[in-house]
């Protein structure tokens, strides 16, 4: 007898998460939490995406950088050699160098800002619409706990 109670009680106690997971599947606030909890995953893993995406621009742009004023250093030698001052030169071509760099730069952050912002918006809709099916929720079951 004992045998067979404590079979029982390990199966109860091995299907109550199932019982627990059924249960809370139908309550909308369980539902709308995990909607939240969803929104801010995606929200999370897009910007994630977007930074490293951003990151790898400037890298790629870091790179470029300085190969370009290694080949600037090059071709203000050769201007010493046709008699130009290689110092103005090599300072020129830095310049012109340093601010295409800034440009790609500047590029990948208005890239990064401008998911970041559709992102965001677009998981702060979610969450919103999720937490007013909350409030409704709770309001409701207020008002039937008083009646």
């Amino acid at each position: 007898m004992s045998k067979i109670l404590n079979i029982l009680a390990a199966l109860t106690v091995a299907a109550s998460p199932l019982m627990i997971a059924s249960a809370h599947a139908a309550d909308p606030v369980v539902e709308n939490r995990a909607k939240i909890s969803k929104a801010n995953k995606v929200k999370n893993a897009e910007l994630s995406a977007a930074r490293k995406t951003r990151n790898e621009a400037r890298a790629t742009a870091k790179k470029e950088l300085a190969a370009a004023k290694a080949e600037n250093a090059v071709k203000a030698k050769a201007a010493a050699a046709e008699g130009k001052d290689a110092l103005v030169v090599k300072r020129e071509l830095d310049s012109q160098s340093t601010a295409a760099y800034k440009d790609k730069v500047k590029a990948a952050n208005d890239q990064y800002k401008e998911v970041e912002s559709r992102v965001k918006a677009e998981a702060e809709a979610k969450k919103d619409k999720a937490n007013a099916v909350i409030a409704k929720e709770v309001k409701k079951a207020n008002e039937g706990q008083k009646n």
